[in-house]
């Protein structure tokens, strides 16, 4: 009985491994709200991404004034990790935006610009 046990997961371990490893496709628009609840800031961002076979990110995003941004970025399983330049009164700073796909579709996480942390949430247009 036991042989017979340890033969069933292992019949079925491999084909789950694969599943899990496997990114969700997310290229598409993107509404992204992001929030420094410390300084009183929330701002909106849209992006239209393109996720490649290897999960990598891409895509022109329009900021919260209109401006042109370039984000780029990763998925991997459930992470999403995703970053741009801009510049905030007049000085550059990148956002990189780190979270988890939600159950619901959405995405969920923290803002890290080297100084002030923030959260977002993203929501598929």
């Amino acid at each position: 009985m036991k042989k017979f046990l340890l033969a069933a997961v292992i019949a079925i371990a491999p084909a789950a491994a694969p599943a899990a490893a496997f990114a969700q496709d997310l290229s598409g628009s993107w509404a992204i709200l992001g929030s420094f609840d410390s300084m009183g800031i929330k701002y909106n961002v849209t992006c239209t991404l393109t996720q490649d076979s290897a999960g990598k990110l891409a895509g022109p995003c329009k900021g919260p004034a209109g401006e042109a941004l370039t984000a780029a970025g990763a998925v991997t399983g459930t992470s999403v990790e995703l970053g741009y330049d801009t510049t905030y009164q007049g000085a550059p700073v990148h956002l990189d935006y780190k979270g988890d796909v939600q159950t619901d579709g959405s995405l969920k996480g923290t803002i890290d610009t080297g100084g002030p942390q923030g959260t977002f949430t993203a929501t598929k247009q």
